[in-house]
């Protein structure tokens, strides 16, 4: 799934928050503030990822501005709503549990992306690349000595 970072003024309270919103740019609040920082409106396929962007982007906007800015997550649906804030604490925890959840290369251990490779003869194994789908063939049914290329 991917999330997309964001800064908000959330309605109707006025508060300024550093949004991570799932399921990417087209499930942000609306009233998202233009690009300022580095990072912002950028979508992530690593929780991890958004969540430290999403702090320094907190971070700068806070120097910036002398607001009190805050970070958040969550998903909208496609809807308008505020997002709880938190600590910057809790936002990492979240993108690592999170992160835990997501589905991962069965050779290497990275993300899956959206269309991931398969290898008939491995049945429901799933790989994020055609070179870890080759490796993993290569490794179930190695060549015998004599089949081997000269």
């Amino acid at each position: 799934m991917p999330y997309t970072v964001t800064r908000q003024i959330q309605w109707p309270e006025g508060t300024p928050v550093v949004e991570v919103s799932s399921g990417g740019i087209d499930y942000t609040n609306p009233d998202a503030l233009g690009k300022k920082y580095q990072g912002e409106f950028e979508t992530f396929d690593d929780p991890r990822e958004a969540a430290t962007t999403a702090i320094a982007i907190c971070k700068a906007w806070r120097l910036d501005s002398k607001k009190k800015a805050k970070v958040g997550h969550g998903a909208t649906g496609g809807m308008t709503m505020s997002f709880d804030t938190c600590t910057f604490k809790d936002l990492l925890a979240w993108a690592d549990k999170t992160y835990e959840g997501l589905p991962k290369c069965d050779r290497c251990g990275d993300l899956l992306p959206k269309e991931y490779y398969t290898v008939q003869e491995l049945y429901d194994e799933k790989f994020c690349r055609e070179y870890c789908a080759e490796q993993a063939y290569t490794e179930a049914f190695p060549l015998e000595e004599e089949e081997a290329p000269a």
